[in-house]
């Protein structure tokens, strides 16, 4: 038997929840999605969650999930393609109105990993040099960082990494295995070039993501995501 919505008093509610309860709809009507929740260091949490995806939010009714800001939710399209959404907020709501009510779910705040977090609307400026940056319509009071990354936060992610490329479609293991080797082999030479570790990283990156609907890759672009700063 479905669980009906009641007419009650929820304003911490989203609109998409608001027009559910307000037409009586079951939740099965608004919840029409799958997603796997991967953890920040690539860990596969849990397949097959029943959710309603949004811009910049998804719901879920399974309140048992252990969401955490960083963490990935990865959407798997009819074509086989995947999107990855970053969580911001895991927005935990507690349930309302007993058993025929309102129960306990996440509405969380997301954004998608390959969107911009503060998409340009006018840029003013060239950019020249590795830590080149734009201004938009805005006072320059920041600081030029670059990427740095220790030799054995590189080699610790590898040895992560290795055990799951078996996984991997055939093509993107054998792509994944050429920045493997040249980061052991500098990490080897006794004198690592944070540049060369940051390259390599980053090639990992993009061979994961390019391997559309394969949730191996995802999790292994979640790991690598935060070492390079996104």
């Amino acid at each position: 038997m479905k669980l009906q919505w009641q007419v009650i008093r929820y304003p911490e509610c989203n609109r998409k929840i608001y027009r559910a309860w307000e037409m009586n709809l079951s939740f099965d009507d608004m919840i029409n999605d799958t997603v796997t929740l991967v953890k920040k260091d690539g860990t596969v949490v849990k397949e097959g969650i029943k959710a309603q995806v949004s811009k910049g939010s998804i719901i879920t009714f399974d309140a048992s999930l252990p969401i955490e800001p960083g963490d990935h939710f990865v959407r798997i399209q009819q074509s086989g393609l995947a999107e990855d959404y970053i969580v911001v907020d895991p927005g935990y709501m507690s349930g309302i109105g007993g058993r025929a009510g309102i129960p306990n779910h996440f509405q969380s705040k997301v954004r998608r990993s390959d969107a911009p977090i503060a998409p340009p609307s006018k840029i003013i400026n060239n950019i020249h040099g590795p830590n080149a940056r734009v201004n938009i319509n805005s006072t320059d009071n920041s600081t030029n960082t670059s990427i740095t990354i220790q030799p054995l936060e590189v080699a610790s992610l590898i040895e992560k990494i290795k055990p799951h490329l078996s996984s991997l479609p055939d093509d993107t293991r054998t792509q994944m295995q050429v920045p493997i080797e040249l980061l052991e082999a500098e990490i080897r030479s006794g004198n690592p070039k944070s540049s060369v570790l940051v390259e390599g990283s980053k090639s990992m990156k993009m061979i994961a993501e390019g391997a559309a609907g394969n949730l191996v890759a995802a999790g292994i672009g979640a790991m690598i995501g935060p070492m390079l700063g996104g």
